[in-house]
């Protein structure tokens, strides 16, 4: 082989080695779901899953608060948060008895997003005052099967 066909060959390689380093490197990057709202205030971890909800904080500071909610499935599920005096389980149902009543007297909606996929996650963005809140899912039969959760913010 000749100089210049072994040069060749060496950046061929080179480059080869680049990109197998560089496109799953970058791919990687793109796949993050970290927001950078979350930086300038308090992050909780909220994981949904046939029936129910986990929290990674119990109590957060008041102020800017990120909700990570991430979907464990097996199905699609909504996420309210509400300002309420009620404990997780306590809201009051509608007529049907298969969901909470949403228009309950104690308890006020923040935010929610109204459908995270199977195997989805994202970011709910919030400015909390001091008080109780509770994150639910109010599909048809969830409530009641345990998809509740509360936090405290001081």
């Amino acid at each position: 082989m000749t100089r210049l066909g072994a040069t060749h060959v060496r950046i061929r390689a080179v480059l080869f080695t680049f990109a197998l380093v560089l496109v799953p490197m970058a791919a990687l990057t793109g796949c993050s779901t970290h927001s950078t709202s979350a930086a300038t205030g308090s992050r909780i971890d909220v994981t949904m899953h046939d029936f129910g909800i986990k929290v990674s904080r119990h109590l957060v500071a008041a102020g800017k608060v990120v909700l990570h909610v991430t979907n464990n499935g097996p199905s699609t599920h909504e996420i309210n948060v509400d300002l309420t005096r009620y404990g997780a389980g306590d809201i009051p149902l509608k007529r049907d008895g298969l969901t909470a009543a949403e228009d309950a007297k104690g308890l006020a909606r923040i935010d929610s997003i109204e459908q995270v996929n199977l195997h989805h996650a994202g970011d709910l963005a919030l400015d909390l005052r001091p008080g109780r809140y509770v994150l639910w899912c109010n599909l048809e039969g969830h409530y009641l099967g345990g998809m509740h959760e509360t936090f405290d913010v001081r």
